[in-house]
């Protein structure tokens, strides 16, 4: 980030909402409007420090792929040679074009372009050579550095920079400069993090030998966003590259960026010629923002209407399925001052501009149509030279805008691939949950981005809305009537039911029994919702929570070869989570056994119940010893009367014995009698079609009969 004095400037002193007045900002905060922007600067508190030189040795292990793999937003890499890259935001044929009129510079700027990685380190590094400089003489840099004087910030000016976003939090702006860049980050636990770090928006850079710290994959591929338009959208003057409205309302909907907007340019068809490789694979959304420099360089209100309805004709043929959101020209603090309209060659006023844009939008179905004129505060403030280029806060209002745009808007599909969610307000996390969510973030990134991972589940979201519908006023009766409580019995059934479909190997038998299992959870979690107790999204994002907390040796870089390290790992996390929660003294005391419900099966609740105990100490020192306990408990079995409750209770510990059998020899007690009853089953359903075959039933059939069918059973059995 470069300054008057050539330094670089510190984040927390450039354009933010203190620069307003008490009014302006009470009325913004009111609004809402500085939600975004606030959270933009604050972030997630991650601190990342730039270095350079010897410095960055400790992050030089290069990562896996090339660094085309680790580039997000560029259509086009050239090799710039010592082992960089130089990457572009448009096509060959889209710079050819711009070359031509004379905006080949500025389009070959790096606006929104960013290397995108997951990584368990703390430090990331790469080399940098900028390609395209700033012209400290451009009559525009010296009108912005002139209004951040007047306002007593002239060594605080933000002209460029490199940032770092560390999970979706702003962490640190870079100067930009030739050598080796390293930025660094807190990551204690070696979680994996994902990185994104923006390139600048209006210099121009090589980068190349990528490198981390720690274990590093590329960031998931996701749908992207396209905007389209002038030195607003590139992002001219706002200083930090996150800060954009094109970046920051990418990062709001979940989206990857591709800039294709031009310091000075207007509505101009020609310039989408050439964009074969964004047709291929169609953006999410696109946003188009043209219209003050028409109003500036147009000759007539009629060149304006036709270059404009023209522009967006061929932009809807490119892009038929894709929504398109129109940015009509933002209030201009000098768009009522005489002289400037002396200077209109159409001698129309921005106003007719901003009609004749919506007019031109009126035949597309997929054009929304959103009015800038309305959109910030009238107040120089909001703009970096004080009239025209909205600062940091300015754009963070601009994308706040947009997005509640896309949001009213509804889906916003993914070009090629499912839809990556319904653009709807999110709950807010609670308290302290930022840094969980941004961890399973992090982790779901690294997941994405392997082949063959899963996409999202649009039929999951239709059941929920399913049993949802079930207990409105007009849904089944049975379904509304039913409680936590009345639910229990059908969630015992159905998982046993399940079980057995698991066992049986049927597919479209656990299909249906499997659904009816989450069927039983989503009503569950439906009952709670209504009743303020949780959500189903609560109950997915604890199981994921504790999944990826019980997994560092998948997901937080701990080794573990053997499932004896994973299940010490296992109860080691378990005892940090009851450490964490703050036992009470009643806690402490809780039982060794109070875990295993008791409404569990009393084969599998034996099973648990043997292995808590062994695991504090109290077991045999090998199988041979169970064995002997087996003939203990026999004996004192038989002793007993026939019929009385004392032999029954007896039997009950040589049950019990059997199991631990079981547990001592890595068998699954529950599993183990459940194959042995289908085994009998199959057997038995064998002998009764034996028996037809002779013409009688097995209840006619001498006890030496019935054994001579048995044996045969068995033998089928071995046979097939």
């Amino acid at each position: 980030m470069l300054t008057r004095a050539g330094k670089p400037a510190r984040r927390e002193e450039r354009d933010d909402p203190m620069a307003l007045s008490k009014d302006d900002r009470a009325r913004l905060i009111k609004s809402g409007k500085l939600t975004r922007t606030a959270l933009a600067a604050a972030h997630m508190g991650t601190r990342v420090t730039s270095h350079s030189g010897e410095d960055a040795a400790s992050a030089e292990a290069s990562l896996p792929g090339d660094i085309n793999d680790y580039l997000r937003g560029a259509l086009l890499v050239e090799d710039a040679g010592d082992g960089l890259v130089q990457p572009y935001r448009f096509s060959e044929k889209q710079l050819r074009y711009l070359d031509s009129v004379g905006r080949g510079r500025r389009a070959r700027a790096t606006s929104g372009i960013c290397l995108a990685l997951v990584t368990t380190g703390n430090e990331v590094s790469f080399d940098c050579h900028v390609t395209g400089t700033l012209d400290p003489a451009h009559p525009l840099y010296a009108e912005v550095m002139e209004h951040l004087g007047s306002l007593g910030r002239a060594e605080d000016g933000l002209i460029d920079g490199i940032d770092a976003v560390v999970e979706g939090g702003q962490a640190h702006t870079v100067a930009v400069h030739d050598g080796r860049i390293t930025v660094r980050f807190d990551n204690p636990e070696h979680l994996p993090l994902e990185v994104r770090i923006y390139l600048p928006l209006i210099m121009s850079v090589a980068v190349g030998r990528l490198a981390s710290n720690g274990t590093a994959a590329p960031a998931p591929h996701r749908g992207y966003l396209l905007a389209l338009g002038d030195s607003i959208t590139q992002g001219f003057v706002v200083g930090c590259p996150s800060l954009s409205y094109p970046a920051l309302l990418s990062a709001e909907l979940g989206l990857g960026l591709v800039n294709q907007a031009v310091c000075g340019y207007v509505f101009d068809k020609k310039t989408l010629a050439g964009m074969k490789t964004l047709h291929k694979d169609p953006p999410a959304a696109i946003t188009v923002a043209y219209g003050t420099n028409d109003w500036g360089r147009k000759g007539s209100g009629k060149e304006i209407r036709h270059d404009a309805s023209a522009y967006l004709d061929r932009l809807c043929k490119l892009f038929p399925n894709t929504p398109i959101y129109v940015l009509t020209p933002l209030w201009r603090a000098d768009e009522g001052d005489e002289a400037t309209r002396a200077g209109i060659p159409s001698r129309k006023s921005l106003s007719w501009v901003r009609r004749a844009i919506e007019r031109a939008c009126r035949d597309h179905a997929n054009v929304t149509v959103v009015d800038g004129a309305n959109i910030l505060p009238r107040s120089p403030l909001m703009f970096a030279d004080g009239r025209l280029h909205p600062g940091s806060t300015g754009a963070g209002i601009v994308a706040e805008a947009l997005a509640a745009a896309v949001r009213s808007g509804g889906r916003v599909e993914v070009g090629g691939h499912e839809p990556i969610a319904a653009l709807a307000p999110s709950p807010a996390p609670a308290p302290g949950d930022a840094t969980t969510a941004g961890r399973l973030d992090a982790v779901d990134a690294e997941s994405l981005s392997r082949p063959g991972a899963p996409g999202t589940h649009r039929e999951f979201d239709r059941l929920v809305r399913t049993v949802w519908r079930l207990r409105q006023e007009d849904g089944c009766p049975w379904d509304r009537e039913q409680t936590h409580e009345s639910l229990v019995r059908y969630m015992v059934e159905e998982a046993y039911e399940a079980a057995e479909a698991l066992r049986a190997g049927d597919a479209s038998h656990m299909t249906e029994e499997l659904g009816d299992v989450l069927y039983q959870v989503v009503l569950n979690s439906q009952v709670a919702t209504e009743e303020g107790l949780f959500t189903i999204d609560e109950v997915c994002r604890t199981i994921d929570e504790k999944l990826v907390r019980r997994h560092p040796h998948v997901f937080g870089g701990v080794d573990a070869e053997t499932p004896e390290d994973v299940a010490r790992i296992w109860a080691n996390v378990k005892r940090r989570e009851r450490e964490t929660a703050g036992g009470t003294a009643k806690e402490a005391e809780t039982g060794l056994l109070d875990s295993v419900p008791r409404a569990m099966p009393a084969l599998m609740q034996c099973q648990k119940i043997s292995t808590r105990a062994a695991k504090a100490g109290f077991d045999w020192d090998d199988v041979s010893g169970v064995w002997d306990k087996v003939r203990e408990e026999r004996g004192e079995f038989e002793r007993e009367p026939v019929g009385s409750q004392t032999r029954a209770l007896e039997f009950g510990d040589l049950l019990f014995s059997l199991v631990n059998v079981a547990r001592m020899e890595g068998i699954d007690a529950e599993g183990a009698l459940a194959q042995s009853n289908e085994k009998f089953r199959r057997r038995w359903s064998c002998m009764e079609g034996l028996a037809r075959e002779r013409g009688c039933d097995l209840d006619t059939l001498s006890t030496a009969e019935l054994n001579e069918l048995w044996d045969r059973a068995k033998q089928g059995e071995k046979r097939s």
